[in-house]
């Protein structure tokens, strides 16, 4: 996968998605799902005050001839009713007009029935015009505080995902300030137990390596020079950031500083969950909306 046009060419190819939105009411929301209903890759389902999303689905000229809509007027019904829906008849959640807390919410809460036994974890997919493929990186929105064995589930999660998209051994790094271990650095000796996991084929299916500064990661060159012997320098497919701090400003910086286009979802629920800014552009929703439609494919709820 190069670019997002090879995401949303595999999107597609896929058969046509029901994307559940929660509190659609919001022009700029349906502005990407607008675009995604237009190419044909799915059946928008809005659930939210319904006289409001008819208006703001007027106001961009979105025909919602094609879509469904549920009413409910507050946030913790609309989340309630989406949620059931996705659960009973729709393919994959995607965030509204929703707070981001509430929604966060709603997913995690344990009645509405989208957890499973895995961690949640947030997966970033970035098309940086200076790398040769797209890159994943986790965890820039979901734990703020990582050990060894959420380490391990959000390696997991990305897995799951980069076999989606047709990476059957998928390279990861896992990320540090550098390549020395230091036990002040729990990154760096969380690295070390992976990798040996890897090995062991505990954590099967895919090439772990680190820890890794970023630049060893994604350059070659810079391997050759620091004597790092690696499988997967200067090609890796997905990044395992030290923290969510380090993940969430690294990524907003590539989109704001070097021009990379982006794509978010939340790993590791019963159902693909679509997570999007208001601030994200229409081809950005577009990005993400895509993805869904890919993840959703083959998944099944737990009764």
């Amino acid at each position: 996968m190069r670019s997002f046009k090879d995401i949303i060419t595999l999107a597609k190819k896929k058969n046509k998605k029901r994307c559940i939105v929660v509190m659609a009411e919001d022009s700029t929301v349906l502005e990407g799902v607008k675009l995604a209903e237009n190419i044909g890759i799915v059946i928008p389902v809005l659930v939210g005050n319904k006289t409001e999303i008819v208006q703001c689905a007027e106001r961009i000229n979105f025909d919602l001839a094609r879509a469904e809509i549920h009413d409910a007027r507050d946030a913790a019904a609309t989340m309630e009713l989406a949620v059931k829906i996705v659960r009973d008849q729709g393919d994959f959640l995607m965030k509204g007009m929703i707070s981001s807390s509430q929604f966060l919410k709603g997913i995690l809460d344990k009645k509405y029935g989208l957890r499973t036994g895995n961690i949640l974890s947030h997966v970033a997919v970035l098309e940086v015009p200076a790398y040769h493929k797209l890159i994943f990186m986790s965890d820039g929105g979901m734990n703020p505080r990582l050990d060894l064995a959420s380490r391990v589930g959000i390696i997991k999660n990305a897995t799951i995902i980069l076999r989606k998209i047709g990476l059957s051994n998928p390279k990861i790094a896992i990320i540090a300030a550098s390549e020395t271990i230091h036990p002040d650095m729990p990154e760096t000796t969380d690295a070390v137990k992976i990798v040996e996991m890897n090995k062991n084929r505990e954590i099967p299916d895919c090439i772990i390596e680190g820890p890794f500064g970023f630049d060893v990661a994604v350059s070659r060159e810079a391997a050759v020079h620091k004597n790092i012997t690696s499988k997967i320098a200067g090609d890796v497919d997905f990044l395992l950031m030290p923290s969510i701090s380090a993940a969430n400003i690294w990524a907003k910086g590539l989109i704001l500083f070097a021009g990379a286009q982006a794509a978010g979802t939340i790993a590791g629920a019963a159902r693909p969950v679509v997570m999007l800014s208001r601030a994200d552009t229409p081809a950005t929703k577009l990005n993400s909306i895509a993805l869904g439609v890919i993840l959703s494919e083959g998944t099944h709820v737990p009764d």
